[in-house]
């Protein structure tokens, strides 16, 4: 048989087991496994509120949920933002050394030229 124990005990087990819970969302499998750990005494000491049983069910059925989650649809780790820069480089210019089709109407370019003698389109965007 388990000795009772005073409700301050209860609320300070219930404090840490909550926090147990918020450990459950951590990626590291052994972060999880801490939380369970900092759960049990609160959940042995004492028999549960329907509050706290609420609070624990929906907190843990979220962490599995989250846990599934990752393992139908990646890791969901942060993709790493390779190359980005804030100001990138202008884009090189348009290299006319040959001649070139015509998107608007599959003329040709000539050599040279940015613009279809045929229909007036152009790679260069128009200026303002």
């Amino acid at each position: 048989m388990s000795t009772p124990i005073g409700p301050e005990l209860t609320n300070v087990l219930l404090f840490v087991a909550v926090a147990g819970v918020f450990l459950l969302f951590a990626r590291d499998w052994t972060v999880r496994l801490a939380g369970v750990a900092l759960m049990l005494p609160r959940l042995v000491a004492a028999p549960l509120t329907l509050g706290e049983v609420l609070l624990f069910g929906s907190s843990v059925a979220a962490a599995i949920s989250r846990v599934v989650y990752g393992w139908s649809f990646g890791t969901g780790e942060p993709v790493d933002e390779v190359n980005v820069s804030e100001d990138p480089d202008p884009p090189d210019a348009d290299d006319v050394s040959e001649p070139a089709a015509c998107v608007a109407c599959r003329g040709s370019i000539p050599t040279g030229a940015n613009t279809c003698p045929q229909c007036g389109w152009s790679y260069t965007a128009p200026r303002a």
